[in-house]
């Protein structure tokens, strides 16, 4: 019977062998493309582990017959393992041998024995992209040999007779001489040999030799395009618009969320087209990002995302394999690679984010995968995921780096996990503000009673008033209370517990946020007119013209630590007086009015609130149900709209997943789920 490919069965051995195998494949790989002066041409041993790595895929996906595409990778590994051995390449050839040991484990574990799936019709997407399943080989992986330079031949010696007389002797001496010059001018030349230059790309446009138009006419035309450049050169205009639209997916500040959805139809369309070109064009993916100048964030999205839409161990690597070159570590390329692979549909995602953060492998960059950047990374999306099992999550909010305990923790809290109740001491008295912070939240999604009380307690901490935060979102009446008496001075008064006032909902907070808009400091007035609009809900806005879209300065490091007052900006000394860049166009942006008189005689006009013990949200009792409202149809930030769900858990003791970062269609999913839930569950409007 034909076999399943190995994403149906993740809990398989099997599965866990091949990851292995994969991993150390590919450990090889880098340290190969990271070789230095080799002695021996390398390129054969990478063209094999190209190979190998290509029967492995057709192994994994059941392409082929699995025994047979298992024996082929491991004899092809063990080819460039010997090729390796006589270019003395030590760092490859472990990898290489212990690879081979994983295959013969795989080899030995027990088959799969449902059908494969046959292929779907290829399928346009709606409002989210769909997982495209094409018919295809699977695709090589690409590796860049070190460059290698070969020796120049020997100089042929001459053969000096014996001497017998004088003219003999002077004769003998002058061929010993050129001798010697020939060994030194052969030395200088296998030292000093510049390595080959490539090979000039083609130019289009250029008139051939038999050209025979007069002069000022046009050359002869372009040759034909042949049908395997035209998928390459819409499959590049794809890459380019996914990684474009993937980056540019969040909405901007004031901004309906809802408005997203126009570039995530394009987004969907752009993967579609690639999917319609065909095999060719994604076995195309890794050679773009490969061509790129410099890693970016754009190429991060796009290879993710094209990863993540395409079904098959080999995308998949290919988003691998770019991570693997570009260092997780990277602060720009990492949170790319993240918000992508969050929402990968691909079945091999867990599997191989598994492998990644298990890997004890250096990266392309030279890092170690062991430590801290691909553990990290790995483990947060897998937890964002939901792909960490419940046994996994105890020790994982336990482990000392605090960027791999505190999304442990957020999960914990999700699933209401036996264990948060035990774990949550430790993880307060932390010394890491991230680690607090994440118990807190974990707290508000898990409806923690004791979370008013833990904030309190964290505000004199690390975390400081970040904690305030989270007792606003989670405030009893006393806890309101408390915060008003903090900000009663103006001394005490920051940016951040001005913010928090507005989310407690206490009207007695409204004499203290009018004072603070006679401040001088621009901080604490936008934070009070930020926190009287959510409070009040009155819709009072000012319009603001932002400063013009500018060059940033050059991210270079001033190599005098002190340098003068007057000293020209290094942007007019690199522009050229003549053409000096643009100070472009001025925007505007409408925020909560900063106007006091204009607040108070809002306020005047309202008739008075008779139930002043009420909490407010927006002008209208506090409940569940307007802070789906707020959710739903406000136009608030993203980071509001994460704090707002977590209130949302906290307020109904109830958890249903919201991300605002998914695809809106799978917001209006999640929304519409917690519409329906609050319907059955309907709350006291005003109630602490």
């Amino acid at each position: 019977m034909p076999e399943a490919p190995l994403a149906t069965d993740p809990e398989s051995p099997r599965l866990a062998a091949l990851e292995r195998a994969h991993a150390l494949a590919h450990r090889a790989a880098f340290a190969i493309e990271q070789a230095r002066d080799p002695a021996t041409d390398l390129a054969p041993a990478l063209r094999g582990i190209e190979r190998a790595l290509t029967a492995l895929y057709d192994a994994y996906d059941a392409r082929a017959d699995r025994p047979t595409s298992l024996g082929l990778a491991n004899a092809r590994l063990w080819d460039a393992a010997i090729q390796v051995a006589h270019a003395a390449q030590p760092a490859a050839l472990e990898p290489l041998f212990a690879a081979c040991r994983e295959l013969i484990e795989a080899e030995a574990a027990p088959f799969p024995t449902t059908a494969p799936p046959l292929a779907p019709l290829l399928l346009a997407s709606a409002a989210e992209p769909r997982l495209h399943t094409l018919a295809r080989p699977s695709i090589p992986p690409l590796f860049r040999a070190p460059p290698f330079i070969a020796p120049p031949p020997a100089p042929v010696l001459p053969v000096v007779p014996a001497a017998t007389t004088f003219a003999e002797l002077a004769r003998s001496a002058e061929a010993l001489r050129q001798l010697a010059a020939a060994r030194t001018d052969h030395l200088r030349r296998s030292i000093g040999t510049p390595p080959p230059a490539l090979p000039a790309a083609p130019r289009r446009n250029t008139p051939s030799p038999t050209d025979t138009a007069p002069p000022g006419f046009a050359t002869s035309p372009d040759p034909p395009e042949s049908p395997r450049d035209f998928i390459h050169r819409w499959a590049r205009v794809c890459f380019e618009e996914i990684g474009m639209l993937a980056s540019q997916r969040a909405p901007l500040e004031g901004d309906d969320w809802r408005s997203s959805a126009t570039l995530e139809r394009r987004l969907t369309a752009s993967l579609d087209v690639l999917a319609a070109l065909g095999p060719e064009a994604l076995s195309h993916i890794e050679q773009l990002a490969l061509d790129a100048p410099a890693p970016t964030p754009m190429v991060a999205h796009a290879a993710a995302t094209i990863a993540g839409t395409f079904e098959g161990r080999d995308a998949f690597a290919i988003a691998e394999r770019t991570l693997l070159r570009a260092g997780p570590a990277d602060p720009l390329l990492a949170p790319a690679f993240a918000a992508s692979l969050r929402l990968a549909r691909n079945p091999f995602t867990n599997a191989a984010l598994r492998s990644l953060a298990a890997a004890s492998a250096p990266s392309a960059a030279g890092t170690a995968a062991a430590d801290s950047p691909f553990r990290t990374l790995c483990t947060a999306i897998l937890a964002d995921r939901g792909a960490l099992t419940r046994d996994e999550l105890p020790a994982l909010a336990e482990d000392p780096n605090p960027h791999i305990a505190a999304p442990a923790l957020l999960a914990m809290g999700r699933t209401r996990h036996p264990d948060l109740d035990r774990l949550l001491p430790r993880a307060l008295a932390a010394d890491s503000p991230a680690v607090v912070a994440a118990a807190l939240d974990a707290m508000l999604l898990a409806a923690h009673p004791g979370t008013p009380r833990a904030a309190r307690e964290a505000a004199t901490g690390p975390l400081a008033d970040n904690a305030l935060l989270r007792l606003a979102l989670s405030a009893r009446e006393d806890d309101a209370r408390w915060l008003l008496d903090r900000a009663r001075t103006p001394e005490s008064r920051t940016p951040m517990l001005l913010r928090y006032l507005g989310w407690t909902g206490h009207l007695d907070a409204v004499p203290i946020l009018l004072e603070a808009l006679t401040s001088q400091d621009e901080a604490l007035t936008s934070a009070a007119a930020e926190s009287l609009d959510r409070l009040l809900g009155a819709g009072l806005r000012d319009t603001l013209e932002i400063d013009p879209e500018r060059l940033d300065p050059p991210p270079l490091l001033d190599p005098d630590p002190d340098p003068p007052a007057r000293r020209r900006p290094l942007t007019d000394l690199i522009d050229d007086p003549r053409d000096p860049a643009p100070r472009g166009s001025r925007e505007t942006l409408e925020v909560p009015s900063r106007d006091p008189a204009r607040w108070q005689s809002w306020l005047d006009q309202q008739p008075p609130y008779t139930a002043r013990n009420q909490r407010l949200r927006r002008g209208r009792p506090y409940s569940a149900a307007v802070l789906l409202h707020e959710l739903d149809l406000l136009s608030c930030s993203p980071d509001d709209r994460r704090l707002l769900h977590r209130e949302l858990c906290f307020r109904t003791s109830h958890f249903l997943p919201f991300d605002p970062d998914d695809f809106v269609a799978a917001q209006e999913r999640s929304l519409k789920a917690w519409e329906t839930h609050l319907r059955a569950n309907p709350d006291t409007p005003g109630a602490w």
